[in-house]
């Protein structure tokens, strides 16, 4: 409403000056306005038409300021605007990269939750086929394994290697003779180097599996496996003169024995 104030005293004043105007050439006949001097003429129009030009002049000049006052407002809550929409979308993209990155770790945990596990499955696997876990005693090793030793598997192949230190040759030898063992040892050093390789971009969790009991585990199951790759199979016994399975588990049976804790 303030704003058509000036607009309104500007009318006002355009009646009045016309009213004013009016009255004064009301009092002229034409015989007088025809008697007055072109240049008289041209006078007296213009101090009658000026004031009301000069008026409307202003009145436009007032506009115009007002117009890019409005417009210049306009920029800046365009400008504020797109400030907090930029400040948004800045926002939502830190919170997305921040889901993005819990997802992932989340991922990347449990992906090492069941690399550790299966990793423990083929240690479990080996020690109980070649006699360095008792059957009887694997639930109370996955108890371990469950309460967070994941390493409980292959801290019995490593307890044995600080008296016997050619359990790798005997292990490779042993694996060889068994198709269940060597396919755990492979399984295990393969999954290992999978988890190593996953750990490139953490050196602490790097450092800790490669210097702890699964590194050693690991480093001991390599030389194994390398050794039960070029081991030659033992033949096979013809089926109806011996069991090839029972021979085969005997024999791994036989030379694992020496390996034991009392040995």
């Amino acid at each position: 409403m303030k704003d058509r104030i000036p607009f309104v005293i500007a009318v006002a004043a355009t009646v009045v000056w016309l009213a004013v105007v009016g009255l004064y050439f009301s009092q002229l006949t034409w015989t007088g306005l025809m008697a007055i001097e072109p240049v008289g003429l041209a006078a007296l129009l213009t101090a009658a038409a000026g004031p009301l030009v000069a008026l409307w002049l202003i009145m436009v000049v007032i506009e115009q300021r007002r117009d890019a006052a409005r417009m210049m407002q306009r920029f800046a809550e365009l400008a504020n605007q797109e400030r907090r929409t930029q400040q948004q979308a800045e926002t939502l993209a830190r919170s997305i990269t921040e889901l993005q990155g819990q997802a992932s770790r989340a991922l990347s945990a449990e992906t090492q939750a069941l690399a550790l596990q299966d990793l423990a499955s083929n240690a479990a696997v080996l020690a109980e086929r070649l006699g360095v876990v008792k059957r009887d005693a694997a639930g109370a090793a996955w108890a371990r394994f469950g309460a967070g030793d994941t390493a409980v598997f292959v801290q019995a192949f490593l307890n044995f290697a600080g008296n016997h230190p050619d359990i790798a040759e005997r292990i490779g030898e042993a694996a060889a003779r068994d198709a269940a063992a060597r396919t755990a040892l492979a399984g295990f050093v393969r999954r290992y180097e999978q988890i190593a390789d996953l750990a490139q971009s953490d050196k602490l969790l790097r450092a800790i599996i490669e210097d702890g009991a699964l590194g050693r585990g690991y480093r001991l199951f390599k030389q194994a496996d390398e050794l039960a790759a070029l081991a030659a199979p033992v033949p096979r016994a013809e089926p109806e003169e011996r069991d090839p399975l029972r021979e085969r588990l005997d024999g791994i049976t036989r030379r694992l024995e020496p390996v034991g804790p009392d040995a």
